[in-house]
């Protein structure tokens, strides 16, 4: 099929069309097509959202029905028995049994229309049939199966409705597992003519635009979008006087255009917008591409429309490839730098790329290059400053910017890996889940290696806070991340995620009673830190896994010697965050080794003056654990306890779960040795349940044994063996875990 063949096939749906938009989309709906899970279409009123819900059926499931309902025509007493239908008698009036918009679509679509409008009181009910594909009509007491696919649509903003709580946010995320954003006609103008000559088609007479009517069409601002212009055709159909349109005869059905002087005033002042500082050069350059754009790319006619000769539009052009091509050489120089982990020299490379980029203006694809300096600047940033660096934050949200304007999700998916971190790091779970979730659905349409393994690194990495330890390596196996895959992984956000998911691996398993796994993780990690001819950059996170787990594992020799290179490597390469991890261990393992005043001290201020202040709050309940640990070495057990209660309500505020059973047992144990026997064993038992519920073995063999020795002590064997049975369920006692066997043994004397 011929170039004009495709585009004229795009567009015979009405609203399809040539523009690099459309083909994106049209490409998107392709690989949507063929899932049956649910849409949502996006895009302003009059754009062609049922139409592109109508492709979207056909594509997936030719043939089936195509139900739609409108949620914002139906007054809401009658929505209800329109979707589910209703029972006879269910309500006066109700006469017979009538089928719902839900069983009329059978296995084929429902489309819902204007989905914003859909009353608060049904959301839960909708929410409900997408998420076991269930419904119960009005009346009845049967429960019938919904087999088709809902696509649903909206004008509205959907998220500023859920912030409003307008929208139920779940109901949300189950609507766009798919979201498909159709842009206003003004967006994609160079579909224009094939629109025009497809509703003319539709006319009951023939019809046909010569050029300048076309292009003077193609001009004007449509704020009804596809709309608007069918609806100012289907006019001139029925009242032009000649089937042959030109500009004399559009005039008539236009309304006149506005010259006013304020419309110069606010033109000016647009162009005083424009990027970069000489605005007289980028004004000059904006007539050069937009006159080369009118004319199809003829210099000559560009020139003779601007007035010009055409040797200045050549010059142009040059000029803009010269500067093209040294702000691919910054852009380069400094991927070299960042994989260096030359964070600092990175920088004014990548600014300056940027600064000759903002003095060229429409080079065709330049965004790209934009998009990839302001992202590197935002990793390089966050690689100095911190997680949590303010100027890093800009970077991201630049690129973010260029990449929602251009309607790509390829680099949507690559920048969010930084506003994941933010998240995360803020110990916003909620939000950084949803991240993850949106980054593996744009990785599995994009079918990109590199987006695929930052996705499920970051939903891995979540679901350990969350608590969630199975479905965390659960998640690394999917992605086939496990060690033992052993993948050549690309690195494309200056951080080794080899050694954050081998860290995350051994940290889950860990805390799964999966020993083994946990110590070869760590043994992974120790030989990674090895490595001489890696980064210091990667270095310093393979040096973190590996002392985080030894401090688990109770490997105390190696905690020692991996948590000061851990803090001596992050200090000489100024890794702050990275710091302040290695002194939180070195000042567990002082507190370990008896200097318990001097561990104390480091590990509060490893974590106030270098976590906290760099990294956020995700490390608040580890190291709360530890040095709560060595307060009570001390014998310090009010100021372990207030700071359990603190470390506690914080993991409460924000369902941080990671460690909330060590916190739980420690304010036990604190209890216990403030003489507060029975809020001690209180304390103690709902560690156990808790632990037991989440999947904590280690914190429930370790709170088996204190709550056993604290009824053993009070004269009650039969309680304490109970307890012990059950912290001990399902494991072994040669597991490779200290606690394990002591448990075991406990278990065996009190049988006896």
């Amino acid at each position: 099929m011929g170039a004009s063949s495709r585009e004229q096939g795009a567009a015979s749906n009405g609203v399809m069309g040539p523009s690099r938009a459309m083909q994106a989309l049209h490409a998107l709906m392709e690989r949507v097509a063929a899932s049956d899970r649910p849409v949502l279409i996006c895009g302003p009123t009059g754009a062609g959202k049922e139409v592109i819900a109508q492709q979207l059926h056909r594509l997936g499931a030719p043939g089936k029905p195509f139900i739609d309902l409108n949620c914002g025509a139906i007054p809401e007493y009658l929505l209800e028995a329109e979707l589910f239908g209703h029972a006879r008698g269910a309500f006066t009036g109700a006469v017979g049994e009538r089928a719902g918009h839900l069983q009329m679509a059978g296995a084929g679509t429902l489309f819902l229309d204007e989905v914003g409008e859909l009353p608060l009181t049904l959301q839960p009910k909708l929410l409900r049939v997408l998420e076991t594909r269930q419904y119960r009509p009005l009346g009845s007491s049967e429960n019938r199966h919904f087999a088709g696919r809902v696509i649903a649509a909206t004008h509205r903003d959907l998220k500023t409705l859920v912030h409003e709580e307008r929208f139920r946010e779940d109901l949300y995320y189950r609507l766009a597992v798919f979201e498909l954003e159709l842009p206003g006609l003004d967006a994609r103008r160079e579909d224009i003519p094939g629109l025009i000559q497809y509703f003319c088609s539709l006319q009951p007479r023939p019809l046909t635009f010569d050029a300048r009517a076309t292009a003077l069409l193609c001009q004007r601002d449509w704020p009804g979008n596809v709309r608007e212009l069918r609806n100012l055709i289907d006019r001139i159909g029925a009242l032009a006087q000649s089937p042959l349109i030109d500009c004399a005869a559009l005039q008539a059905f236009l309304e006149p255009a506005q010259h006013s002087p304020q419309k110069w005033a606010n033109l000016a002042e647009a162009l005083l917008q424009l990027d970069g500082g000489d605005k007289l050069a980028a004004t000059e350059n904006l007539l050069v591409e937009h006159a080369l754009q009118r004319c199809k790319g003829n210099k000559s006619a560009a020139a003779q429309l601007l007035g010009v000769n055409r040797k200045v539009i050549e010059r142009r052009q040059k000029l803009r490839a010269d500067k093209r091509l040294a702000v691919e050489r910054y852009l380069a120089q400094g991927r070299l730098l960042i994989e260096d982990a030359d964070f600092r020299g990175a920088l004014p490379v990548l600014q300056k790329g940027l600064q000759v980029a903002g003095e060229v203006f429409e080079c065709k694809d330049l965004w790209r290059l934009q998009f990839e300096l302001h992202r590197l600047l935002g990793v390089s940033f966050r690689s100095i400053e911190g997680w949590l660096s303010d100027t890093s934050q800009a970077s991201y949200r630049s690129a973010l910017a260029l990449a929602a304007e251009q309607g790509t999700s390829d680099e949507l998916s690559s920048v969010q890996f930084g506003v994941w971190t933010t998240q995360l790091m803020s110990l916003d779970l909620g939000k950084a889940r949803a991240t993850a979730q949106d980054m593996l659905q744009r990785a599995q349409l994009a079918g990109l290696s590199a987006l695929r393994i930052e996705a499920h690194v970051a939903m891995a990495n979540t679901l350990f806070w969350l608590g969630d330890f199975e479905e965390s390596l659960a998640c690394l196996n999917r992605g086939e991340l496990l060690s033992e895959y052993q993948p050549d992984w690309p690195q494309t956000q200056g951080l080794d995620l080899i050694g954050l998911a081998i860290t995350f691996e051994g940290l889950a398993a860990f805390e799964l009673g999966r020993f083994a796994q946990a110590r070869h993780a760590q043994a992974q990690l120790t030989a990674r830190a090895g490595q001489t001819d890696a980064n210091a950059f990667n270095r310093a996170v393979a040096l973190q896994g590996a002392a985080w787990l030894a401090a688990l594992l109770g490997l105390q020799p190696d905690l020692g010697a991996l948590a000061r290179e851990l803090e001596q490597l992050s200090a000489c390469h100024e890794f702050s965050f990275y710091q302040g991890v290695g002194q939180i261990l070195r000042g567990y393992h002082q507190g370990l080794e008896g200097f318990y005043d001097e561990g104390e001290r480091a590990i509060a201020d490893g974590y106030h003056h270098h976590v906290l202040r760099n990294g956020g709050q995700l490390f608040h309940g580890f190291q709360a654990w530890k040095r709560a640990e060595v307060l009570l070495l001390a014998g310090r057990v009010r100021e372990a306890l207030a700071l359990v209660n603190s470390a506690l309500d914080l993991a409460q505020d924000h369902q941080e779960r990671a460690y909330l059973c060590e916190l739980m047992l420690l304010k036990g144990r604190g209890l216990l040795a403030a003489g507060e026997q029975d809020e001690a064993e209180s304390a103690l038992r709902n560690t156990l349940s808790t632990a037991l519920t989440l999947g904590n073995v280690p914190a429930r063999l370790r709170t088996g044994l204190e709550l056993t020795r604290l009824l053993q002590r009070d004269g009650r064997p039969e309680q304490a063996a109970q307890v012990l049975e059950r912290a001990l369920r399902g494991i072994e006692a040669d597991c490779g875990y200290p606690p394990a066997q002591e448990a075991s043994d406990w278990l065996a004397r009190l049988r006896r």
